[in-house]
C-alpha cells in the first residue's frame, strides 16, 4: 500500500476493492477523477453525491485504499452510492444478489432497500446504519488571525431553502445595519447533484467574522442533517451562532463550541455578545480549532475504512444479515418486476 502523509497506514485493509457508484459526471468537466484532489479541485465538490461519493473516492483512493469509481454497478463485492441513485443501482445491476448496498443517505429519508447505510449524524445510526461525519469543506481558506476580534461581516453559506424567512427579513437587515454589520449571503438554489455552481464561494473564510446558520423551525427536528457547517467554523476560525438541532447538540461539550438561538432577535443577541466580550470571541476560535482536529480528512478516512473493509463485512457474515438481505432482494426484483411490466404495457397501449 502506498504511503504519504495523507496515507492512512492501517494494515487491516485487505484486497477487496469497493466500488463507488457515480452514473453522472457532467460536472466534472472531463476532468480525470484518479487525478483529482478535494483542496486544489475543491469546487467540484458542491453537492451532495459529489461530497459523499466521489469526494470520499478521491480521499480513499489518495490514502491507498482499493477503491474504484464506476458508471454502472459491479457484477459483485460492495457497492456505495447517493440515496438518489439507489434506485439505478438496483434496477441496472445483473445479480442484486451478489452485491452488498452502501447507501450513503446524506440528508435523504432511510432507504428501505440498502443493504446498509452511512449517515450523518450518531442519532440516527444503529446496526445497519452507520455514522461517518461529512467531510468538512476542502480546499477551506481559513479566517486570518490578523481580523482580531472584530465583527464586521456576519454570513451564511448554504442553500436558500435552508435559511430562515426572519434572516432575510428588512427587521433582520436593519439590525445589522444599527450595528454596523455587513450580512454576506453566500446562497445557491439547489438545480442537481450532477451541476457545478460557479457562484459558489464556499471555501472562502478569509473576511468572515462570524457564521450564522438559522434553519426554519420546522427543520429543527430534522434527524438526517449533518453538522458540517459547525466544523467548518470551527476548521475556519470563526464562532459560530446556530439553530438548536440535534446534530450541533451531539457535538457540543461546552459553551465556547458555538452559540445556539433559536430567532432573530436571539442571533442579534448573540451577535452583541461577542463584539461586546473579545475574550469570549477569542476562546471560542481557540477552541474551534481545537475541536476541528477530530474531523481532520485523515480522521474521516480512517473512519471510512474501518467500516467499508470491518464493521459492514461483518455485520455482513451474521445470519440475521442473511434473512433481512433476501428479504430486499425479493423486494428488490418486485419492483424491477414492476417497472418492466409498466413499461410492456405502455408500449402495447402506444402501439
Amino acid at each position: 500500500m502506498r504511503r504519504d502523509t495523507e496515507r492512512n497506514p492501517d494494515e487491516r485493509l485487505v484486497s477487496r476493492v469497493v466500488s463507488f457508484y457515480l452514473p453522472d459526471r457532467e460536472a466534472l468537466g472531463g476532468a480525470d477523477p484518479l487525478k483529482l484532489h478535494p483542496d486544489r479541485d475543491w469546487a467540484i465538490f458542491g453537492t451532495g453525491v459529489y461530497v459523499w461519493i466521489l469526494q470520499t473516492f478521491v480521499r480513499l483512493h489518495i490514502a491507498g485504499a482499493p477503491v474504484q469509481l464506476v458508471d454502472t454497478p459491479p457484477p459483485a463485492g460492495l457497492v456505495v452510492a447517493h440515496a438518489d441513485h439507489l434506485k439505478r443501482v438496483l434496477s441496472e445491476a445483473n445479480s442484486r444478489a451478489d452485491l452488498i448496498v452502501v447507501v450513503a443517505q446524506s440528508d435523504r429519508r432511510p432507504q428501505s432497500l440498502a443493504d446498509f447505510a452511512v449517515v450523518q449524524n450518531a442519532a440516527s445510526a444503529d446496526r445497519d446504519h452507520f455514522f461517518i461525519p461529512s467531510w468538512s469543506q476542502p480546499g477551506l481558506v481559513p479566517r486570518p488571525p490578523e481580523r482580531g476580534t472584530r465583527v464586521e461581516n456576519v454570513a451564511y453559506f448554504g442553500s436558500i431553502k435552508e435559511l430562515d424567512p426572519d434572516l432575510a427579513s428588512p427587521l433582520w437587515a436593519e439590525g445589522l445595519r444599527t450595528r454596523g454589520v455587513c450580512w454576506d449571503l453566500r446562497v445557491i438554489a439547489f438545480s442537481g447533484n450532477d451541476h457545478r455552481y460557479r457562484e459558489l464561494r464556499w471555501n472562502d473564510y478569509s473576511t468572515v467574522d462570524v457564521i450564522v446558520a438559522l434553519r426554519p423551525r420546522s427543520a429543527w427536528d430534522a434527524r438526517p442533517k449533518p453538522a458540517a457547517k459547525l466544523q467548518n467554523a470551527w476548521a475556519a476560525g470563526i464562532p459560530a451562532i446556530l439553530s438548536p438541532e440535534r446534530p450541533y447538540r451531539e457535538l457540543r461539550r461546552s459553551a465556547l463550541d458555538y452559540i445556539e438561538a433559536g430567532s432573530r432577535a436571539e442571533v442579534l443577541a448573540a451577535i452583541d455578545a461577542l463584539r461586546a466580550n473579545p475574550t469570549l470571541y477569542s476562546d471560542m476560535v481557540q477552541n474551534g480549532l481545537e475541536r476541528a482536529r477530530e474531523f481532520r480528512p485523515e480522521r474521516v478516512v480512517a473512519r471510512w475504512i474501518d467500516v467499508l473493509w470491518r464493521e459492514i463485512p461483518e455485520r455482513a457474515a451474521t445470519p440475521s444479515y442473511r434473512l433481512m438481505a433476501k428479504a430486499r432482494r425479493y423486494r428488490a426484483l418486485a419492483r424491477r418486476f414492476k417497472a418492466m411490466s409498466f413499461g410492456a404495457s405502455a408500449d402495447s397501449f402506444g402501439r
